[in-house]
């Protein structure tokens, strides 16, 4: 891999994080890692890996990705292949090496004056391309008082789905190039939004605990949270990321444990034989203090062909913060990540191996945490324990996600004096408090 071929493909990565709108990719979890698969396909029509995507970003390669990879990266990036870009790059070495010497420049006006609209073109292209401290960096706003900028909206509907939210905003006051709305952390839900409107509607498929964003060109200037109820299971699907397929009551199988089969999969257009994501969710106000609680419960997960990591995935989100606990089958410790608060496991960096176990057998898992100290543990025996200093909040969402078909029983929320805030047993109902 040539000096060159290093720079642009450090480059093209970086401007993918930027449209992806993930950030510290140092930190990436394994959830920034799917929804980048993801997002590269709905660019590019091309699906890369989890696996390929984390010995990209990994910068210890010494050999350049095939190039159907690399064209899948750059189209993603700047909409062009790698050959062009790089074409592109070589041709403005060529102008910058003929512009250092006064006498070969004007020997060979004619010449470059014939190709000079190329070159033209070809010099912005790379100096965007390497990223630019200089001039053709995009100009930021320079207004940094946001206190006249106002932002916030109201829910159409009460704890029922889907939900037309109307957000609210006056951006008047702030000079800048362009302005967007997100929705969630979801960047491809960013919608540009102009001075001299005050209102933008947008729908919520599931629900959560989202975090909506106002953009003056690539700052964010406002964040609001959206708590978007649904007092009640809630079940979803996503293939690819983008696409969202949800599924009523009636269509879950009749079991004293909260599931989804094949057939029903197949009846909403999901391919269980291409990856996809299932997701649970409860959302609500649990009236329990994220740093202070015990999260129990049972899963398994059924086996899929295409499958080859089937990974179960914990998710407690707080006002401030959130868990992020991902248990794997065996052999698959390195693809796992644990993130509580401010404080992040990686399984590549770290051996993760104990939270691996023979997932497509009924397991229990128990997270308990007091004062900012949490410990889990999987069928009794304890297998991490953590601490991390930033408050999680309020716990607003409990949710699962699988890549894969998987199924949750025993779900049990208790505060830190022993309260049960929430359980369920799916024999008698769902959502039940004592």
């Amino acid at each position: 891999m040539t000096i060159l071929d290093k720079r642009l493909l450090q480059d093209v990565k970086k401007k993918i994080a930027v449209e992806a709108n993930l950030k510290d990719t140092e930190a990436w979890s394994q959830k920034d890692f799917d929804f980048l698969s993801y997002f590269i396909e709905e660019r590019s029509d091309c699906r890369l890996s989890v696996s390929t995507l984390k010995r990209i970003w990994s910068n210890d390669r010494q050999r350049l990705p095939h190039i159907s990879t690399l064209d899948a990266l750059t189209i993603t990036a700047y909409g062009k292949t790698w050959q062009v870009l790089k074409s592109a790059s070589l041709s403005n070495i060529a102008v910058q090496q003929n512009s250092s010497s006064k006498p070969t420049f004007v020997r060979h006006f004619k010449k470059l004056n014939k190709v000079g609209v190329v070159l033209l073109v070809a010099i912005p292209v790379f100096l965007i391309l390497i990223g630019g401290d200089g001039i053709l960096q995009k100009k930021r706003y320079t207004t940094k008082e946001t206190a006249n900028v106002t932002f916030g909206h109201r829910k159409t509907l009460e704890n029922e789905l889907p939900n037309t939210v109307v957000f609210t905003y006056d951006i008047e006051a702030i000079d800048a190039n362009r302005f967007f709305l997100q929705q969630s952390w979801d960047p491809s839900r960013k919608v540009e939004i102009f001075k001299g409107t005050q209102q933008r509607t947008d729908i919520y498929y599931v629900p959560g605990y989202f975090t909506a964003k106002l953009f003056a060109d690539d700052e964010i200037i406002k964040e609001m949270p959206v708590h978007v109820v649904y007092e009640d299971w809630f079940m979803a699907a996503r293939q690819p990321m983008s696409k969202i397929f949800t599924f009523d009551k009636n269509l879950w199988p009749k079991k004293d444990y909260l599931s989804i089969d094949k057939e029903t999969l197949a009846k909403k257009g999901i391919d269980v034989h291409k990856e996809f994501q299932l997701a649970y969710y409860y959302v609500k106000d649990f009236m329990v203090n994220g740093d202070n609680l015990t999260y129990k419960g049972s899963f398994k997960m059924d086996p899929l062909e295409n499958v080859d990591c089937p990974i179960f995935n914990v998710h407690l989100q707080g006002t401030e913060g959130y868990y992020w606990i991902m248990i794997g089958n065996r052999g698959c410790g390195s693809e796992l990540q644990v993130r509580v608060g401010d404080t992040l496991h990686d399984g590549k960096t770290q051996d993760l191996t104990q939270l691996t176990i023979p997932i497509y057998g009924w397991n229990g898992f128990e997270v308990q945490t007091i004062d900012k100290e949490m410990q889990l543990s999987l069928n009794g025996t304890e297998v991490l324990t953590t601490s991390y200093e930033e408050a999680i909040g309020d716990i607003m969402e409990i949710s699962f996600f699988f890549n894969g078909l998987g199924m949750v029983d025993d779900i049990e929320l208790t505060d830190g004096k022993g309260n049960i805030k929430f359980s369920d047993d799916f024999e008698f109902g769902i959502g039940q408090v004592p």
